[in-house]
C-alpha cells in the first residue's frame, strides 16, 4: 500500500504544473521567453507586452474590467502553423537565387481530394490532386512565385516548400517563411491556441499570432498585426486603424454581436470569401399572443433568403413550446444585419416581413417594410375591439311564439373589420332571433343589429346576447364587454278569443268575395247577350 501511496505522489509531482498569475499592479514585460498558464490583470492595473515572447497552448488572459492589457511586442503560439490559401493565391517563396535549376517540393497540410490548379513561371498543372507537388526550373530570381487556384470544396493549406537546387543542399521554408496575396498564416489544427478576453480595454500595436480573442469592453488595434486570431468576437467595442488581420480561419475576421460596435479605418483583412467583419444577432424573435399568429420573412440575413410560414416554436424545441416567441432567424446567415466583405465594402440587410393571423372575423395582417435589426419585437396586427353597447326590447309584454323586436348596438373601437356572429340564450336555453349571419363593423363604427326575439314559453324572460369570439384570438382582447342583455319580457299564452274574433273579419271576407263573384258573371252574362243581338242584326242585313 505505502509502494502505492509513493508512485501516485510521484505521478502527481510529475504533472505539468499550471502557472496562474495575478497582475496587481501595472507590469511591463519588454524581454523575451514563453507565457504559460492563466493570468489576470486586476482592476485598475495595466500590463505592457513590449518584448518578444512564445505563448503556450492552452494559456489564458483575462482582462477584467477597469484594468488594461498594452501589447506593443509580439506574442506569438508555440503551435505548428501552415500557410492557408485562399480561392487564388500567390506563394512567394524566397529562394533568393539558390541556384541555376532545382526541384521546387509543396508539401500540403492536409492531402488535396478535389482537383486544384497550380501555375509557375507559366508552366501550368490543371486538375491535381495529392499530397506534394515537385517542380523544376529556374531558380534564378529573388522571390519565386507559385499561383495557386484552390477548389471550393475543400480548405487547402501549405506545410512547408523544400526547395533544392541542383548540386547544392536543399533549404526548407516552413509556413511562417512564405507569403502572398491570398495566404493566411493559421495554426494548424485551425483552432485559436491561446486565448485574450478582455473586459477592460485592451491595445495592440504590436503582433499577436494564433490567439482567440473575445471583447467584452473596449479593444483597439492600431497598426496591429493580427494572425489567425480569426474571427474575434466583440460584444463591445473594437476600432482597427492601419491594421493587418491576416489568418481568418472563419469566414470572417471579426464578428461583432448584437449591438456591439465596430469602426474600420485603412486597414486590411483576410481578404476573398473572408468578410473584414460581421453583425450577427445571437437571438432573433418575434413576441406574439398566441400559437395561430405567422410570420413570413423577406430578403433575410447575408444571403437575402425568403422564410416559410413561421410559428411559435418552429424549432420544435420542447423548452419553447407555447413561448408565444417565433425564432425567426433560424441560423446565423439570417441573423447578419450588417457586414463588410473581403474588399471592403459595407453592406447592411434590407428584409422585410408579414405578420399574419387567420380568424373566421377575417384576415389580419402587419406589413414590416423595415424588419428590426434587434433580438426581439413585437408589432401591432390592428385588430378590432367590438364592445356590446346595449340590447334594447321594443315592448316589455309579448305573447309565446310571436316575434318581439330587439335592437343590439355594437361599437368597433379597434383598427381592424370584423364580421362577427352573436350567440343569445333566455333562461340558459337558446334563443330564437331569428338571425343567422354574421354582421360587419369596420373600425370606428357603430352598428344597431335588428333581432326578432320570439319565446315558446311563459314567463319573464330577459334575452341574453354575446359576441361569439374564435379561439384563433387567445391571448387577444377583442371585446369588451362581450355581452349585453335586454330588459325583462313578460311572456304570455295567446288570447283565447282570439279565435271569435277572428271569424266576424273573415265572414266579412266571404260576402265581399260571393258579391264580387255575382257581379262578374252577371257582368259576363250581359256582354255574352249583347253579342247575340249585334249578331243576329248582322245577319239579317246580308240577308
Amino acid at each position: 500500500m505505502r509502494r502505492l501511496l509513493a508512485v501516485a505522489v510521484i505521478l502527481i509531482l510529475c504533472q505539468p504544473i499550471a502557472n496562474a498569475t495575478d497582475i496587481e499592479q501595472d507590469t511591463t514585460d519588454d524581454t523575451s521567453g514563453t507565457l504559460s498558464g492563466t493570468y489576470v490583470v486586476k482592476s485598475g492595473n495595466t500590463w505592457t507586452v513590449s518584448g518578444d515572447y512564445e505563448v503556450a497552448e492552452g494559456t489564458q488572459i483575462h482582462v477584467e474590467s477597469g484594468a488594461n492589457l498594452v501589447i506593443s511586442g509580439n506574442m506569438s503560439a508555440t503551435s505548428t502553423s501552415q500557410l492557408n490559401l485562399a480561392e487564388t493565391a500567390g506563394v512567394v517563396v524566397p529562394v533568393n537565387n539558390i541556384g541555376d535549376t532545382g526541384i521546387v517540393r509543396i508539401s500540403f497540410a492536409d492531402e488535396i481530394l478535389y482537383s486544384i490548379t497550380i501555375e509557375i513561371l507559366g508552366e501550368v498543372t490543371e486538375n491535381w490532386t495529392g499530397s506534394t507537388f515537385d517542380w523544376s526550373g529556374d531558380l534564378t530570381m529573388q522571390e519565386l512565385k507559385i499561383n495557386i487556384t484552390t477548389h471550393p470544396f475543400q480548405i487547402s493549406s501549405i506545410a512547408e516548400i523544400t526547395v533544392s537546387p541542383q548540386g547544392s543542399t536543399p533549404v526548407l521554408f516552413a509556413a511562417e517563411e512564405l507569403s502572398g496575396d491570398g495566404t493566411s498564416l493559421v495554426i494548424a489544427d485551425r483552432t485559436n491556441a491561446w486565448s485574450i478576453e478582455v473586459n477592460g480595454t485592451m491595445t495592440v500595436s504590436g503582433t499577436i499570432f494564433g490567439a482567440g480573442i473575445t471583447c467584452n469592453g473596449t479593444c483597439t488595434l492600431d497598426q496591429a498585426n493580427m494572425m489567425s486570431t480569426g474571427p474575434i468576437e466583440v460584444f463591445g467595442s473594437i476600432s482597427v486603424t492601419d491594421s493587418t488581420l491576416n489568418g481568418g480561419i472563419s469566414d470572417e475576421d471579426i464578428i461583432v454581436w448584437n449591438d456591439a460596435s465596430v469602426e474600420w479605418t485603412n486597414s486590411t483583412g483576410t481578404g476573398g470569401v473572408t468578410d473584414n467583419w460581421v453583425n450577427i444577432l445571437t437571438t432573433r424573435t418575434l413576441g406574439v399572443q398566441n400559437g395561430y399568429v405567422v410570420f413570413y420573412g423577406y430578403d433575410m440575413g447575408y444571403d437575402g433568403v425568403d422564410t416559410s410560414a413561421l410559428y411559435d416554436n418552429s424549432t420544435f424545441e420542447q423548452e419553447n413550446q407555447g413561448d408565444n416567441v417565433i425564432e425567426i432567424g433560424q441560423n446565423e446567415r439570417s441573423r447578419m444585419v450588417r457586414w463588410q466583405d473581403g474588399n471592403g465594402t459595407v453592406y447592411e440587410e434590407s428584409a422585410s416581413g408579414v405578420v399574419k393571423l387567420q380568424t373566421p372575423w377575417g384576415i389580419y395582417e402587419h406589413q414590416i417594410a423595415e424588419l428590426p435589426k434587434t433580438n426581439h419585437f413585437e408589432v401591432d396586427l390592428g385588430l378590432p375591439l367590438l364592445s356590446f353597447d346595449s340590447l334594447i326590447e321594443t315592448d316589455d309584454e309579448s305573447s309565446v311564439n310571436t316575434r318581439l323586436g330587439v335592437m343590439a348596438t355594437v361599437t368597433n373601437s379597434g383598427t381592424g373589420t370584423a364580421n362577427f356572429m352573436t350567440d343569445c340564450t333566455s333562461d340558459g336555453v337558446d334563443a330564437n332571433i331569428g338571425l343567422t349571419i354574421g354582421n360587419t363593423i369596420g373600425p370606428g363604427e357603430t352598428i344597431e343589429i335588428p333581432l326578432n326575439w320570439d319565446s315558446p314559453v311563459e314567463g319573464e324572460l330577459t334575452l341574453d346576447c354575446e359576441i361569439f369570439v374564435p379561439y384563433q384570438f387567445e391571448g387577444y382582447t377583442v371585446v369588451s364587454p362581450a355581452s349585453a342583455s335586454s330588459g325583462v319580457v313578460v311572456w304570455t299564452a295567446a288570447d283565447d278569443d282570439s279565435s271569435v274574433n277572428l271569424a266576424i273579419p273573415i265572414a266579412i271576407g266571404i260576402v265581399l268575395a260571393i258579391i264580387g263573384f255575382v257581379a262578374v258573371s252577371r257582368m259576363r252574362s250581359s256582354e255574352n247577350a249583347a253579342r247575340e243581338i249585334n249578331h243576329f242584326y248582322e245577319d239579317e242585313d246580308v240577308n
